[in-house]
């Protein structure tokens, strides 16, 4: 059966060592034309390179990674950084991302107070669709497991994710990543509650058993989630949308040479980024 890569991206975290330019050129040596676009790799290229490379390319973008973290304990940075996000919706636009992830840090240094900090989150939230729906662009919620919740984001669960959009419309979406949501007992139900058209795209890796770093992610295949179940569920909802390859592999695969993770990635991604009718 001939590959149907043509939903597919990789996500430009998984290639660490590549720069913007190396990572475009370097996937679509291989056959695929959609690239998750970090904001670091973007402003060292530049905005209007990237997007100018992009559409030299055949480029598609996925999603755009990410929004500053918003736990500033200094309301005078707080605002800085919320402007600071703002700007990144509007370069995002620019590059033709259609969504931006929004990560929020952990709770400010000093406090505890989970709850609270999830409420300013909220009031972000509703700030910053303002600019995204003028730039014509949406805010994608990635659930991120609860083990990053005291320093990366408080936004854990699929429902936490659905509440929100069920509030603020459908300027958000949902990034779903099966790393940070497999083991939620939820996962499938929220799956379900958010149908098609809320998720914005979804991201594969593995979970490996041990975990040995927080940024030990495995190959698809290598761990335990049961990934063919997760792309069923999603063909049964009628979801259409991308699907990337993102790994963090400070042990394993940011160590190895980025054509070989790209090629080996195709390889153990491909059973599940086609459509149920070039499977069968």
């Amino acid at each position: 059966m001939e590959r149907d890569l043509s939903r597919f991206a990789i996500n430009q975290i998984t290639t660490r060592a590549w720069s913007m330019p190396q990572a475009i050129d370097g996937y679509g040596r291989h056959g695929v034309n959609g690239i998750a676009v970090w904001r670091d790799k973007m402003y060292d290229y530049g905005v209007r390179q990237t997007a100018r490379h992009l559409k030299d390319a055949g480029m598609w973008i996925p999603c755009f990674c990410a929004t500053a973290w918003m736990n500033q304990t200094d309301d005078a940075l707080f605002r800085n950084t919320l402007e600071e996000n703002r700007q990144v919706l509007h370069d995002a636009a620019e590059i033709g991302a259609p969504n931006v992830v929004f990560v929020t840090g952990g709770p400010p240094s000093g406090t505890k107070d989970i709850e609270g900090f999830r409420l300013r989150m909220r009031d972000v939230l509703g700030e910053l669709a303002e600019t995204a729906r003028a730039v014509g662009i949406k805010i994608g919620i990635e659930p991120i497991h609860p083990m990053y919740a005291g320093d990366r984001h408080v936004i854990n669960t699929m429902r936490q994710t659905n509440d929100l959009i069920d509030e603020f419309g459908d300027v958000l979406g949902i990034i779903a990543d099966v790393y940070h949501c497999w083991w939620d007992p939820d996962f499938e139900s929220e799956l379900r509650r958010a149908g098609p058209d809320r998720i914005l795209t979804f991201h594969y890796c593995d979970w490996l058993v041990p975990t040995r770093s927080w940024f030990d992610r495995g190959m698809v295949g290598d761990g335990i989630i049961d990934i063919g179940r997760y792309k069923r569920i999603l063909d049964e909802i009628g979801y259409t949308g991308p699907f990337e390859l993102e790994i963090f592999s400070d042990l394993d695969w940011w160590q190895r040479d980025p054509d070989e993770t790209v090629r080996i990635g195709i390889e153990r991604c491909a059973p599940f980024v086609a459509t149920r009718e070039a499977v069968r």
